[in-house]
């Protein structure tokens, strides 16, 4: 009998019931009777390590098991886990498809903190992150087929498990008691275009040895297609964004709906200025879809005025039609168990996973333009205009012409960009435990490696365009390439005027493709001990103890000719580096009086080779002062220590827009005005910006003779990392009561109350932040803020800001979540009805941070991105071997910014949101036992509201906030076999 991993076997406390009675039917199935359970009756609780008394735990913890996730309708781990009130999607394949390195990632964080705050473990482990560049775990490496159930605790975790753990726990168990065959095929279809599912899951169990030993095998097959924006998602193709109309001038956008000459913000057009035919001159030429247009004689006959140039609004190109809203996704999974037990108290145990997972998303084609700058801060100037005596400048276009011709364009002949990334996760988990007397002990081994390599199609390469746009003469009639070397590297002359005018050689030559390969490593060793200490009257004292080393490796390799930023690619710096850290642990549960009240402490010491020695602790209790009532708290004291890429990483490229505190600046120091909020004076200032030698060029400048100093615009703003960095430290209480009262059998409510602030939050301050403050300070440029700033040493542009990671902020969250299950056989009709509600209420979400004017606090509660209730609500139906569901998911809805009042122009609010999911089953026999289910997810076809640009929570694509449901309705359907 492998009695050391039935440990984890026993878990109907986290439901709050008693043992052996289930909240639902269903859960029944998948729970070990009492009778079966080791006769002490303990078992192992996530935001522990004691095997203690499912009456004792002090942690507040809410679980999906096996049936909970059959009854999803889903199979992607991530989506189910969100179906938990307080557990919010961080990083998903609908919101990351234009990101750099995250694109199709599925990470979670927990009480809004963000994924780095929010551990994952598998099996009450750590393992190797699936991210470049941060700690985060893609629950799309793990297979629900694979999941018995998760378990997610609340509240810092730190002196259990160490760092990250701040705003809690997400422990993921997987199979490990499956006796024979486990089949699942499921096939699921939206009822809009895209999302078609696949999945087929294959599981088998076997004893050996007389049942000494255990061998469990899976592999998992899922694909699911793309969703593109079309017209069966009407809102995804709406050029439109959140912003004030033109007013008085052309077009006069107050006859759009909603629009008015008041200010207020409405949806006005929201379309690119960079078209797939060209725009010269500034916009006094032109084309659109092969038809020429320019200020002279070929004005569109749209009643504009006379002499009107182009004009975004109406003459610009919606770029949303045929982009990824949700990736391509395919993955294939591979796991494997055993167990061996060598003496009745020695057993071996070792895991293996395999995950590989690729993703493919597409956007809009790359654009640029002749001021499009060239190099590590514009070494190389930009790409330059086209000479007045250029061969391909048509008649359209020569008409408007004064001199050289500017020019800015979208390359659609190059095709849509591409992002294809291949994931590659390998877990293995080594070790041996047992019992030595009375005490359990164990030791372990782990090694996870992350692989990813990405491919970006379709870029532009800079440089190639500035040579296929310098030609001359062949001799021939025809045209060639200036430079000989371009020549012998494929340039051909480049046509940019007019829709399809680039030639497929032209095309080749200007096409980069860009490459990322990113490593991750991890290795952990580890040991522990855990059972009865002593003897006390009220009962026997708890421990565990034990130490753990865990050393992270990252060797992230950019593009090795992108490295001088010659392309449109992103930039990402090479980046190897390493940090390890050893911890040393204990915890010990105290009964202080029987049955009744319990203390509990745990404490953890962990050394970084990065930040140094830091202490983590936990205090709790239980008290249970008559049958069918349990109070608990906690309060705890969590860190987390900074990534890899937080401490280590070189600049990243990126770019920011930017407003120059010396905007306006005249010579004689007159001009400028702070900005909002600031305590800083106008002179200070002033003062501060007539003192950089690049704006003092600017003025000695003959051609800027009386022209105030200006610039309003995109700067680089690369992220980079800081080894002065120190842990985040965070404090948490939690506090609150399992109820299951002895006269309402099979009913349960449990009640907490959490508190958390994190203090020294890593973050960075925003480029505009960091120039304001710059500037504003009297001891310039003797500040930090100056130090990262770069100017033009002629022009006086500010060329540069580096954002770098710094202890900044302060957030606090608080609230409640309640759970209430109940299950009953009413007599007015056959079978049973099962009722599991999980609510989330808010009180608190804030964060304090470094402004202008100095510390202010910023509240996040109340915005789209963070209601203020949530909750999911599930009845069941059972009767033999039917049984259904109906699941409601809500999510109040917000404000775009709380900053902005009800009677300010730019105000938005969003309604609140609720989906619902059919589900059911039917058993034919049970052994073997053949199921066949079917489903609707998002029953009413719901897609949530249209949230585009210009809003803070919404995007280009439109439909991507947390308030939406892409996939609109889904149907699906499966067999289930098992035996």
């Amino acid at each position: 009998m492998l009695k050391f991993r039935k440990r984890l076997l026993v878990t109907s406390v986290l439901t709050g019931l008693p043992m052996g009675v289930a909240a639902t039917p269903a859960m029944a199935q998948d729970q070990v009777p009492a009778a079966a359970a080791p006769a002490e009756n303990t078992i192992v609780v996530t935001g522990s390590r004691i095997r203690r008394s499912n009456e004792t735990a002090a942690v507040p913890v809410q679980m999906l098991n096996r049936a909970d996730l059959d009854e999803v309708g889903t199979v992607d781990t991530a989506e189910i886990i969100l179906q938990l009130p307080g557990v919010d999607a961080d990083i998903t394949p609908d919101n990351s498809a234009l990101s750099t390195q995250n694109a199709g990632l599925s990470t979670i964080n927990l009480r809004r903190l963000g994924s780095d705050r929010t551990l994952v473990l598998i099996d009450g482990r750590r393992v190797v992150s699936n991210s470049g560049n941060g700690e985060r775990v893609s629950l799309n490496t793990i297979p629900a087929g694979f999941v018995k159930s998760i378990e997610v605790t609340t509240g810092g975790a730190s002196a259990i498990y160490g760092s990250d753990a701040i705003a809690g726990v997400a422990n993921i168990l997987l199979e490990d008691s499956l006796d024979g065959f486990r089949g699942n095929v499921r096939y699921g279809k939206a009822d809009r275009s895209g999302e078609q599912e696949t999945t087929v899951d294959l599981t088998l169990g076997k004893k050996f040895a007389d049942g000494r030993g255990y061998v469990l095998l899976g592999v998992t097959y899922d694909r699911e297609t793309a969703i593109f924006a079309d017209e069966t998602r009407p809102d995804s193709l709406r050029g439109l964004e959140w912003r004030a109309p033109n007013v008085g001038g052309w077009p006069d956008e107050t006859d759009l709906p909603g629009c008015d000459d008041s200010g207020r913000y409405c949806f006005a057009p929201g379309l690119s200025s960079s078209l797939p035919g060209g725009r010269f001159e500034s916009g006094d030429a032109w084309n659109v879809d092969g038809v020429w247009f320019n200020d002279k004689s070929l004005q569109p006959q749209d009643g504009r005025p006379v002499g009107e140039d182009f004009v975004t609004e109406v003459d610009g190109y919606n770029i949303r039609p045929g982009r990824t809203l949700s990736p391509l996704f395919e993955s294939i999974n591979g796991a494997f168990r055993g167990t061996f037990e060598i003496t009745p108290d020695v057993s071996l145990f070792a895991n293996a996973f395999y995950s590989a997972v690729d993703t493919r998303t597409r956007t809009s084609p790359r654009t640029a333009a002749s001021t499009t700058d060239i190099g590590v801060l514009n070494e190389l100037g930009d790409i330059g205009q086209m000479p007045a005596s250029h061969p391909f400048i048509p008649p359209e276009v020569e008409e408007t012409r004064s001199g050289t011709v500017s020019w800015s364009r979208r390359f659609n002949e190059l095709g849509m960009r591409e992002k294809i990334n291949k994931r590659d996760t390998f877990r293995l988990i080594t070790g041996a435990e047992g019992f030595f007397g009375p005490i359990g002990w164990e030791v372990y081994g782990t090694y996870g490696r992350f692989e990813q390599r990405q491919t970006t199609l379709n870029e532009v390469n800079y440089l190639n365009i500035r040579n296929a746009l310098d030609i001359e003469a062949d001799g021939s009639g025809g045209y060639q390439c200036v430079d000989a070397a371009a020549r012998a590297d494929g340039c051909v002359p480049l046509d940019m005027f007019g829709t399809n005018s680039i030639s497929p050689a032209a095309a080749d030559y200007i096409r980069y493709t860009a490459n990322l390969k990113q490593i991750r490593q991890q290795y952990t060793a580890g040991g522990s001990i855990n059972g009865d200490l002593f003897e006390i009257p009220a009962g026997p004292v708890k421990f565990a103890a034990g130490f753990e080393y865990r050393k992270e490796k990252q060797n992230t390799i950019g593009d090795p000719d992108n490295e001088f930023e010659l392309t449109s690619a992103s930039v990402i710096p090479n980046i190897k580096a390493q940090f390890d850290v050893i911890e040393g642990f204990a915890e010990a549960d105290i009964p202080i009086i029987e049955d009744m009240l319990s203390l509990q402490l745990a404490g953890r010491v962990a050394n970084y080779s990065t930040i140094g020695t830091i202490f983590s602790y936990n205090a709790g209790g239980s008290f249970t002062p008559v049958d069918g009532l349990r109070i608990r708290g906690q309060y705890s004291r969590s860190q987390r220590a900074p990534t890899i890429t937080e401490f280590f990483s070189a600049p990243r490229g990126d770019a920011d827009d930017l407003r120059d505190p010396c905007d306006g600046l005249m010579p004689d120091g007159t001009g400028i005005t702070p900005a909002p909020g600031s305590t800083a004076s106008a002179a200070t200032i002033s003062a501060n910006c007539l003192a950089e030698p690049g704006i003092q060029a600017f003025f000695n400048d003959p051609e800027n003779a009386g022209e105030a100093f200006e610039f309003d615009g995109s700067v680089s703003g690369p992220n980079a990392g800081n080894q002065n960095l120190k842990e985040e430290t965070a404090d948490t209480f939690t506090i609150g009561a399992v109820i299951a009262p002895s006269f309402l059998p099979n009913f349960s409510l449990i009640v907490d109350y959490y508190n958390i602030k994190v203090k020294g939050a890593i973050g960075t301050i925003s480029t505009q932040l960091t120039a304001d403050l710059c500037y504003g300070d009297v001891n310039f440029p003797d500040n930090r803020f100056c130090n990262v700033i770069t100017r033009d040493a002629s022009s006086g542009r500010v060329i540069q800001v580096i954002n770098q990671e710094e202890n900044l902020n302060s957030r606090k969250v608080s609230g409640l979540d309640v759970s209430a299950n109940y299950r009953a056989e009413p007599g007015f009709l056959p079978g049973s009805i099962d009722f599991d509600v999980r609510y989330a209420h808010y009180f608190e979400d804030e964060y304090t941070f470094l402004s202008v004017g100095g510390p202010q606090t910023g509240i996040n509660l109340g915005e789209i991105g963070y209601p203020k209730d949530e909750f999911r609500a599930k009845v069941g139906y059972s009767l033999d071997g039917f049984r259904a569901t109906w699941t409601t998911v809500y999510r109040s809805g917000g404000v775009d910014d709380n900053d902005v009042l009800p009677d300010e122009n730019a105000f938005f609010r969003a309604d609140a949101q609720d989906y619902h999911n059919f589900y059911m089953r039917y058993s034919f026999r049970e052994n073997p036992r053949l199921s066949i289910y079917a489903g609707v997810n998002n029953v009413f076809d719901k897609l949530g509201p249209f949230m585009p640009d210009g809003l803070n929570y919404g995007s280009s694509q439109n439909l991507t906030s947390s308030l939406n449901d892409l996939e609109g309705r889904e149907f699906f359907g499966g067999v289930r076999v098992k035996f």
